[in-house]
């Protein structure tokens, strides 16, 4: 009894924790520095990228900034129809409370990003230092 009502406590916990995942809007920049993880959605969804990255953070004593590379992979059938920068849109920068940097939590502020046809999209966060 104690072992189902245990593995009862998990499922619900696990199933709270999946729910409280942000669901962002598009257009929506999300760069977690320290697990070097980017997330891109396009304004009108028609691109979207969440995966690893190549990540860079950059704290001075005004702003959190982040920037992050990554390789999307690209179908000759349905090419990309987003090319060139995006700019002005919401972002994000996360930073877990267990890294052991000055900045912890997230960070919003504005950033953009920038898709390419040959399979690489980068995009920056700018988010005042709290």
């Amino acid at each position: 009894m104690k072992k189902i009502f245990g593995l009862g406590a998990v499922l619900l916990v696990s199933t709270m924790n999946v729910n409280a995942m942000p669901q962002h809007q598009a257009p929506f920049v999300g760069i977690n520095p320290v697990m070097n993880m980017c997330h891109i959605i396009a304004e009108d969804e028609s691109f979207a990228h969440q995966g690893p990255a190549e990540t860079k953070l950059t704290i001075n004593k005004n702003y959190v900034l982040a920037t992050c590379k990554a390789e999307y992979i690209v179908d000759e059938e349905n090419p990309i129809e987003i090319q060139g920068r995006a700019e002005g849109i919401p972002c994000m920068i996360g930073i877990p409370g267990w890294a052991n940097l000055e900045v912890r939590g997230p960070s919003t502020g504005t950033g953009g990003f920038t898709v390419s046809q040959g399979g690489v999209v980068s995009a920056t966060c700018k988010a005042p230092r709290e």
